[in-house]
């Protein structure tokens, strides 16, 4: 399981793995830069108490707040960038990894926007359930609260091990027997999303895991994919 992880790590050196992830980085950094600017100005054109000092305290406390948020949405503007980018990362490791295999498959453009749509809509909506629903319920429960983070894991687990895997097989596959193979190797599929998981929670490391998780998943499909075909 962790073989294809080690393989997918390793190859962050790549010249063009380390393309996607300075772009990604550059893009976020301007995206970045601009929302905190923005905020600030907006900020600073503001008259809440019509008092100089205390709007101008304001103003800086505002910006400040700002700038500390964009800190800790940065590593997500980074993986959403670098979803953008996906194919190049699974194109690279093919090519170093798997170069006996033809061009990938051609996913229509309706088929690529229902699929990032239905994984965007779908993390949103379990994750507010697992806070609206289950969190409430183990901070009740004082006795359970150290579960959380297993709920947590659990839940985007099986969230990024589904979603990786089918972007790596739509790429191979027909959409209908990429979620077949996927639910023969549900089991390792699931443990190697709950493995994303965490190191998605570790600071600095989460910034290169979209890079590192769709590489897995590459490695992931093609060894179940080539399991299956030996049977």
């Amino acid at each position: 399981m962790f073989s294809g992880l080690f393989l997918a790590i390793e190859q962050l050196g790549d010249p063009r793995i380390r393309s996607v992830i300075i772009r990604s980085v550059l893009i976020s950094a301007v995206i970045f830069i601009a929302l905190v600017v923005a905020i600030g100005w907006a900020l600073s054109g503001t008259s809440l108490f019509g008092i100089e000092w205390l709007d101008q305290g304001v103003a800086f406390l505002g910006g400040s707040a700002a700038f500390v948020i964009g800190l800790f949405i940065f590593p997500a503007l980074t993986g959403l960038i670098i979803s953008f980018m996906l194919e190049e990362i699974a194109r690279a490791v093919e090519a170093r990894h798997f170069p006996e295999l033809s061009d990938a498959r051609e996913e229509p453009v309706m088929e690529m926007v229902a699929n990032a749509a239905r994984f965007a809509g779908i993390t949103i909506v379990l994750n507010l359930l697992v806070f609206i629903l289950v969190v409430p319920v183990l901070l009740i429960t004082i006795v359970l609260i150290p579960l959380i983070p297993f709920v947590f894991y659990a839940l985007n687990g099986y969230l990024l091990g589904r979603e990786y895997f089918e972007f790596a097989a739509v790429r191979r596959l027909e959409p209908a027997a990429g979620r077949a193979l996927r639910w023969r190797h549900k089991t390792r599929i699931f443990m190697c999303g709950i493995v994303i998981a965490v190191l998605m929670t570790i600071p600095f490391v989460n910034w290169l895991m979209p890079v590192v998780a769709a590489a897995y998943m590459v490695h992931v499909f093609e060894h179940a994919r080539r399991r299956a075909e030996a049977i």
